[in-house]
């Protein structure tokens, strides 16, 4: 049984490392809104302190602990959402790196993640100036879900 593109190691190796860097660039919405976004915030002055005097450990609490406070993320919104799911599904289509591939999944699986368990679904809606229902939420998480699932398909059958 193949679980696995192509059972090829040396593939699988560097999918992975796309996969993690695609994971952890999700992370560079956080720390982008400190630096660029809104840096008159309180929490976003306190964690360039801490970056200042070289304290990552507590940037990085901080960061995490107050995750909630930042609602209008460059990454984390529905325009990214699809737009990394069409890229995903025309890479694994027409690509032969696996980086790039891994790269988009990762990044897609994790800002679906975040979106699933998100609170306050509005914020994944900032862009668009009207308010979105649950049900339309909804819809999102069902076509979003569908289209992660048709990269995966793709990704195995290879």
């Amino acid at each position: 049984m193949r679980l696995f593109v192509k059972q090829d190691w040396i593939g699988n190796l560097w999918l992975g490392i796309g996969w993690l860097g695609g994971y952890f660039l999700a992370e560079a919405d956080d720390w982008f809104y400190v630096a660029v976004c809104s840096p008159q915030e309180l929490t976003c002055q306190r964690v360039r302190h801490e970056i200042s005097v070289r304290n990552w450990r507590n940037a990085w609490g901080l960061l995490k602990s107050t995750s909630a406070e930042r609602q209008k993320l460059p990454l984390h919104n529905i325009v990214t959402a699809v737009v990394v799911s069409l890229a995903g599904i025309w890479l694994i289509t027409s690509s032969g790196s696996f980086v790039a591939i891994g790269l988009v999944l990762g990044l897609g699986i994790r800002l679906f993640a975040d979106f699933l368990t998100t609170i306050n679904y509005k914020s994944w809606y900032w862009i668009f100036s009207r308010q979105f229902e649950a049900q339309e939420n909804k819809i999102a998480k069902i076509v979003w879900g569908i289209l992660l699932s048709i990269q995966l398909l793709l990704l195995v059958r290879g």
